[in-house]
């Protein structure tokens, strides 16, 4: 009988680890948006898309195409917050942002 539960207990581990294996490293590993109040319509899709590596990402771009230089342009703080500056929304839309 305890051979029975000690097989049990390895053919579930082996079975959570072959399911584990299935899911995509990304879809385990997204990071969400930290605010719930989006400014832009840009940031909100990304955020709902991919969560924070989503969101660089489309920020990154966006900044390319407006060619500003760094992300401290428009941001106090980093990650993991992502911090506003007071006048960041004026410059968004001012760069094209909407």
């Amino acid at each position: 009988m305890a051979k029975l539960g000690i097989f049990a207990c390895v053919a579930t581990i082996v079975a959570s680890f072959g399911i584990a294996t299935l899911t995509p490293i990304e879809a385990q590993a997204v990071t969400a948006c930290m605010t719930k109040d989006f400014k832009t319509a840009l940031v909100k899709a990304a955020c709902t898309k991919g969560g924070q590596p989503e969101a660089k990402e489309t920020m990154k771009k966006f900044m390319k195409d407006a060619k500003i230089k760094t992300c401290n342009v428009c941001h106090s703080k980093l990650a993991p917050k992502y911090e506003l500056k007071n006048d960041a929304l004026d410059r968004f839309k001012k760069a094209g942002g909407k």
